[in-house]
């Protein structure tokens, strides 16, 4: 599947390469939840086609979850005149280490991937200016121990529920060239906010122990 191999080629590159920063003032915001009737509006045709996906990834309702990025400098055009391949890399805050199918690499405005050069989307400016980008973030990792494994690099990839357990997540946008490329700063999506969005309660640290 192009998604797999893409996101196998991300992660790979989170922390190699000869990055240099780019000052964007990133933030995310998780805007709410989206299903398949209305993920089109956002995304596109990227998951049309996708129909164990919400299984593996969405939540117990099959929704999965809508992250509006936002930076004071055009990514797309940036992104456009250096001929560079933007994606997006989420790691969990407290342990960016670790390799986790987490969200879509792609990034997206009025419906269309913000991929390369020759995907070209129009920028999208919201009321105060800024330039503003689409995600999906994903609620768990319903896939066997088998299908999380990556052979190629002897990682396996985590399992997780943020239903069940609501963690901070951190996003960043590189973009790729060979052998480096540039990126921004990762930014907190916190957990009380991911909560929200899916309707659920923050466990304690000591419910989270038992």
């Amino acid at each position: 599947m192009a998604i797999g191999r893409f996101a196998i080629v991300a992660i790979a590159a989170f922390a190699g390469g000869c990055m240099l920063p780019i000052r964007s003032g990133l933030t995310a915001t998780v805007e709410n939840v989206v299903g398949k009737n209305d993920i089109h509006e956002i995304a596109g045709n990227y998951f049309a086609t996708r129909e164990s996906f919400w299984t593996k990834y969405g939540n117990r309702r099959g929704q999965l979850l809508y992250v509006r990025l936002s930076t004071s400098s055009d990514m797309v055009s940036f992104s456009v005149r250096k001929s560079l391949v933007m994606s997006l890399q989420w790691r969990f805050c407290d342990n960016a280490q670790q390799w986790v199918h987490l969200g879509a690499p792609t990034a997206f405005v009025n419906g269309a991937t913000v991929w390369n050069s020759l995907s070209k989307p129009s920028s999208a400016l919201d009321r105060t200016g800024r330039f503003v980008y689409d995600a999906i973030l994903y609620v768990r990792d319903r896939r066997p121990e088998e299908e999380r494994r990556i052979e190629a690099f002897g990682v396996v990839e985590e399992a997780f529920d943020l239903e069940f357990e609501p963690r901070d997540v951190c996003v960043r946008v590189r973009m790729k060239t060979i052998p480096g490329g540039y990126r921004t700063k990762a930014v907190r999506i916190p957990k009380e906010e991911i909560a929200a969005a899916l309707g659920v309660d923050v466990p304690s640290a000591r419910r989270r122990k038992r």
